[in-house]
C-alpha cells in the first residue's frame, strides 16, 4: 500500500463482496442504496499482526489490539464517505484503517473502539480530509515513521497523524504540529468556525462587534500556539 508502505508479508489483497456488508449490517434499503450508488469496490489489502511485523499485541479488559486491518474502498462518487466509514468501523471488531479512494484522492478513516462485556463499542471515528495521493503530508504515515512499541501505540499514532494532517490543511500550516497541541487547536478551530457562523447570522451591530472581538481573540490564541511550534 503506497501510503503506509507496508511489507508484502502483510499483504492480503482480496475482494470483499458488497453483499457481505449488506448482510452483516442488516442494512435497510436506504443504506443498501448508499453502497450501490457510491461504492465501486472493497478490498481487504493488508493485515498487520505480531507474526508478520514483530510488533507486540496489546490486550486488556477494555482494549484489544491483536491485529490491524487495512481496507480500501474505491468510491464511484464523494458525499457519503462518513456514513460508509462509520458502518465499517461498527462492523469490524478489529482495529481498522479504512482508505477511501476517489480518482487521485484518498480519505483515511480510523476509530477509537472499546470492549465492553465482549461487545465492541465505537467511541469515535477520525476521518482525514480528502487529500491528493501525492501530497507530501502522507509521508508521515509511512510504516517506518509510526510508533512500533506495540499495536495499540502504532494504531493510535495513525489516529494522531490523521488529526495533524487535517489541522495542517485547515490552517495551511507547513511545519509539523506538536502532539500535545492537537486537542487545543481542534477546539479553537471549532470555536472559531462557530463564531464566524454566529457573526454571519447576527443582525445587530453591537452584537456583531462583540462576536468579532471574541473571534479575533480566538484567532490570536491559535496563532500564538502555532508561533511556538
Amino acid at each position: 500500500m503506497k501510503v503506509f508502505n507496508l511489507s508484502n508479508r502483510c499483504k492480503i489483497d482480496k475482494n470483499i463482496p458488497k453483499e457481505i456488508i449488506y448482510k452483516n449490517a442488516e442494512a435497510d434499503e436506504k443504506l443498501k442504496r448508499v453502497f450501490i450508488d457510491n461504492v465501486e469496490k472493497i478490498r481487504f489489502m493488508y493485515l498487520l499482526n505480531f507474526s508478520n511485523s514483530n510488533i507486540q499485541e496489546y490486550i486488556n479488559d477494555r482494549e484489544r489490539f491483536e491485529e490491524i486491518d487495512f481496507i480500501k474502498i474505491i468510491l464511484k462518487e464523494k458525499g457519503k464517505e462518513n456514513i460508509i466509514s462509520k458502518l465499517f468501523h461498527q462492523l469490524i471488531p478489529k482495529s481498522t484503517v479504512i482508505i477511501l479512494e476517489f480518482k487521485n484522492e484518498i480519505l483515511i478513516s480510523v476509530s477509537d473502539k472499546r470492549v465492553d462485556k465482549e461487545k465492541i463499542i465505537l467511541v469515535e471515528v477520525f476521518n482525514s480530509n480528502w487529500i491528493d495521493i501525492e501530497n507530501k503530508l502522507l509521508d508521515e504515515l509511512d510504516y517506518k515513521k509510526l510508533n512500533s512499541t506495540n499495536l495499540k501505540l502504532f494504531y493510535e499514532n495513525i489516529i494522531e497523524k490523521v488529526r495533524i494532517i487535517n489541522l495542517s490543511r485547515e490552517l495551511n500550516y507547513k511545519n509539523s504540529i506538536k502532539s500535545e497541541n492537537i486537542d487545543l487547536l481542534e477546539e479553537l478551530n471549532k470555536e472559531i468556525e462557530e463564531l464566524k457562523l454566529l457573526r454571519k447570522k447576527e443582525t445587530q451591530i453591537n452584537r456583531i462587534a462583540e462576536i468579532q472581538t471574541k473571534l479575533l481573540k480566538k484567532i490570536e490564541e491559535r496563532n500564538k500556539i502555532l508561533r511556538k511550534e
